[in-house]
């Protein structure tokens, strides 16, 4: 069950300068309290553009997750998206002057660390959530997702690479902000050494390095050490918390995935907008209605999602 049963917000700012981890720009965040409901938005302060933190504004999915709107792109969004969801801050401004957000050690974790030294308020009237009445799922060739009804956020990802240092990882957890900050928030962002190459000459990762990235090769991480053994997969599923964000609202269910990265992420966030049949608005501070779910053993096999 989430544990807030109010909206959120900041009791001060926050500011957090870096250079992003594809432009290698740098790049001022200043993450502002707001008096009202307002979801969370960014402000591109050079031209004044405002950009919702909505899937109708996701553009590129390339390796990170990026906003767009009248022209003005806003990347890597996903971390600092996720830290505010993990700790149940839900309305607060944005203030970016670059195009690409920072990204500071590749985690979370310093943008965690921020918001709780900067605190929270409530602001006054119900915390409203998106509730699971039955499933939604998105599938694409061997990769999927699926959310299902569920009291609170379960969270159950796998991975699959044809990688000795990774291969196959799987983790599952109820989202807590304490759970998000032990378990998920210091996990850094990762790639394989194979794909750097090929990386930069699409032009990303230009400011990738050790201090950002957990960089694989056949032999085992460049990096000195992982700060989990399963770190890959805890990072996917901070992800997703981020990319989750783009509804708008907090959700309630049991996600699972297998093998999927931003775009599933935001096909999903895209599929349960779509089907409003699927879902409900819940209060917060209303008793919930027991819910019927199954655990499955294993992964379950994909069923298509009518278009």
């Amino acid at each position: 069950m989430s544990s807030s049963r109010h909206p959120q917000t900041l009791r001060r700012a926050v500011i957090m300068d870096g250079r992003g981890l594809h432009s290698n720009l740098p790049c001022r965040v200043t993450v502002r309290p707001v008096e009202q409901v307002t979801g969370i938005q960014f402000l591109h302060t050079p031209s004044g553009t405002l950009i919702p933190a909505r899937a109708e504004f996701v553009s590129d999915l390339r390796l990170s997750t990026t906003l767009t709107r009248h022209g003005i792109r806003l990347s890597t969004v996903e971390h600092l998206l996720a830290a505010l969801a993990g700790l149940e801050i839900e309305h607060a401004i944005i203030e970016v002057d670059g195009m690409e957000l920072p990204i500071l050690d590749g985690s979370a974790a310093p943008w965690v660390q921020a918001l709780l030294e900067a605190g929270t308020r409530i602001i006054p009237g119900p915390r409203r959530l998106i509730r699971m009445l039955r499933p939604v799922e998105v599938h694409r060739g061997g990769k999927w997702l699926r959310i299902s009804p569920y009291p609170g956020l379960r969270l159950r990802y796998t991975i699959d690479f044809d990688h000795p240092a990774i291969g196959r990882q799987t983790r599952e957890l109820t989202l807590t902000p304490e759970k998000f900050q032990r378990e998920l928030g210091s996990a850094r962002t990762f790639c394989l050494d194979r794909d750097i190459a090929l990386m930069h000459s699409k032009g990303l990762a230009l400011g990738g390095s050790l201090d950002n990235a957990v960089v694989f090769s056949a032999e085992g991480p460049l990096n000195e050490t992982l700060r989990f053994e399963d770190e890959a997969v805890r990072h996917k599923m901070l992800d997703l918390v981020g990319d989750l964000a783009m509804l708008g609202a907090p959700v309630e269910g049991l996600v699972e995935a297998h093998a999927a990265g931003h775009a599933m992420h935001i096909a999903l966030v895209q599929a349960i907008l779509a089907d409003t049949t699927a879902w409900t608005w819940h209060d917060a501070d209303e008793k919930a209605a027991p819910a019927r779910h199954v655990f499955h053993h294993g992964i379950p096999e994909a069923h298509p999602f009518p278009a």
